[in-house]
């Protein structure tokens, strides 16, 4: 059913979530309209209704199908929102007005139970306003209505027997709960669709509120939260569970940026995150901090060897050759680590340590350096060494 309603839906009505949302309901409606007024119409044909019973419901039920389905028509091609919800409201007060006063009137006629349709269309329609408006039609028809019948004043019953009077009473009753039912479907249906659409919308926003907007890494922000999350959980652990922190920062990048302009800067670190992703594992985890200077966490870390193996990868996947819209440019990276809880357990002394360990490294260039207590590694790339663990 969405695909059907969507594909009615005017792209006008996707610039206000109010509109949006009514205008689904209201389309959704016109449906419900063009089925139940055609099994209606269907429904007096194939029952013994009188001739004069038949011709009015021709009169009364096959126009209002034409103008439903019209008004679905012009809703697709040129939105007029407006309109067509004042039209439905108007098309089926009209066709209730019309089939009481040719069954019998007020005293007499079923369909007297369907004056609670265009109210309630008109509620889902424009809200409180249009409802109470059109209440106030509705109420005043009803008891002018009763008037005419208290003053003896003729209406024209074409429903002549009791058995077509029953067949009528069906009719009506299933009209009623058809349309009724359709309304509270299609507004809960749509409700829950746009619930579905906003709750998609804030993750985006939640998405783009942790990313950054050059790289699609992680922000500082999202990194910190992170690497909050990971101190308590692993220091909670007996004995702690340990991982490492990185501190990244490229060599070579201020030239390239001052020479080519900060759009060929962006071009490069778009490139070295991408390499970052491909060189780390999935259980780690890599945001930008800001300029060229990123943060690794690398998780479980098995051993020494292995983090040795990390860095050397990664230093030697950032220093291949970048190719940019400017032609092929080159950087390293100065790569400094800290191990939790080894060298520190608290966040800011942990930044530090790793800090500090890539300030150090920045004077080899294309190294990493492994913080030890007031001690730092240095290590060439493809000369990495650690020191025993403790």
């Amino acid at each position: 059913m969405s695909r059907v309603v969507d594909y009615f839906v005017h792209p006008s009505y996707r610039l206000d979530s109010d509109i949006f949302f009514r205008g689904r309901i209201l389309i959704a409606a016109m449906l419900v309209f063009v089925t139940v007024t055609t099994t209606s119409y269907l429904s007096v044909l194939a029952t013994p209704f009188m001739s004069t019973s038949v011709v009015w419901a021709s009169l009364i039920l096959l126009p209002t199908t034409l103008i439903f389905a019209a008004l679905l028509a012009l809703v697709r091609r040129k939105g007029r929102y407006m309109f067509c919800s004042i039209a439905s409201v108007l098309v089926i007060y009209i066709i209730i007005v019309v089939g009481i006063c040719v069954s019998g009137g007020p005293a007499i006629s079923p369909v007297v139970q369907l004056l609670v349709i265009p109210p309630l269309v008109a509620y889902f329609f424009g809200g409180l306003r249009w409802g109470g408006r059109a209440l106030m039609v509705v109420f005043p028809t009803l008891l002018l209505l009763i008037a005419l019948h208290l003053l003896d004043v003729p209406f024209l019953q074409t429903v002549t027997t009791e058995a077509q009077m029953d067949l009528a009473r069906g009719i009506i009753t299933f009209l009623n709960l058809a349309v009724i039912s359709g309304m509270a479907f299609i507004y809960e249906y749509t409700a829950a669709a746009l619930k579905r659409e906003r709750d998609l919308e804030h993750e985006k926003y939640i998405q783009l509120a942790k990313t950054d907007a050059l790289t699609g890494l992680a922000n500082r922000r999202d990194f910190d939260e992170m690497l909050k999350e990971r101190i308590e959980l692993y220091g909670a652990q007996r004995p702690p569970r340990r991982f490492a922190l990185g501190c990244l920062d490229l060599d070579g990048f201020k030239p390239i940026n001052d020479q080519y302009g900060h759009a060929i800067g962006d071009e490069v670190l778009r490139v070295v995150s991408e390499r970052l992703r491909a060189a780390l594992r999935g259980s780690d985890f890599v945001a930008r901090h800001g300029g060229d200077e990123f943060l690794l966490l690398l998780d479980s870390v098995g051993s020494q060897e292995a983090l040795e193996a990390m860095a050397d990868r990664t230093l030697s996947s950032i220093a291949q050759p970048i190719k940019t819209s400017i032609g092929i440019v080159g950087v390293t990276g100065s790569l400094g680590f800290a191990m939790f809880p080894l060298d520190a357990v608290e966040i800011k002394e942990l930044m530090k340590a790793a800090d500090d360990a890539m300030y150090t490294a920045k004077q080899t260039r294309n190294s990493w350096h492994f913080y030890r207590k007031n001690k730092t590694l240095t290590a060439p790339l493809g000369q990495s060494h650690l020191p025993p663990s403790r």
